[in-house]
């Protein structure tokens, strides 16, 4: 099942070493592959996570498409630029989930997780994403799914 995350933000990331640059400014250790990224930030964003690939993919949509879809949610704003995240792995839900929360805090924006129906200021993403990142770590070693061992 594929899941998605939203990071609605005040400003456009200017590049990849500004990504990767606040992503290691929250203490994830996510590695984003700059040689493999696409262009415009549009489709899949390779991504290393504990030496396993935690890419997933990235897509800069209208405002309009969250606004039409979730009525009864308030995104105030305004936002220039909102990145949809879609992820479906368990190191790809990390990858994602460290990367949208750095997105947030690096652009003053705010995340919105569809699949709870909230919106997170971008520290409750950066907690979020840490408790995540956690608990994909504990089922990593308590099914020994990790490439660690």
């Amino acid at each position: 099942m594929s899941m998605e995350a939203y990071a609605l933000c005040a400003r456009a990331m200017p590049g990849v070493a500004e990504w990767q640059a606040a992503i290691d400014a929250t203490g994830f250790d996510l590695k984003l592959d700059a040689v493999r990224m696409p262009p415009a930030t549009q489709g899949h964003l390779p991504a290393t996570w504990r030496r396993r690939e935690a890419g997933f993919e990235c897509q800069i949509i209208p405002l309009s498409d969250l606004t039409d879809s979730y009525t009864v949610i308030d995104f105030g704003g305004p936002w220039t630029c909102v990145y949809a995240f879609y992820f479906a792995t368990l190191p790809a839900r990390a990858g994602a989930w460290m990367d949208v929360a750095a997105c947030a805090a690096q652009s003053d924006g705010i995340v919105f997780d569809p699949q709870e129906g909230q919106l997170l200021t971008a520290e409750a993403a950066i907690r979020y994403a840490h408790d995540t990142v956690a608990r994909i770590v504990s089922l990593d070693a308590q099914f020994d799914t990790s490439a660690d061992g």
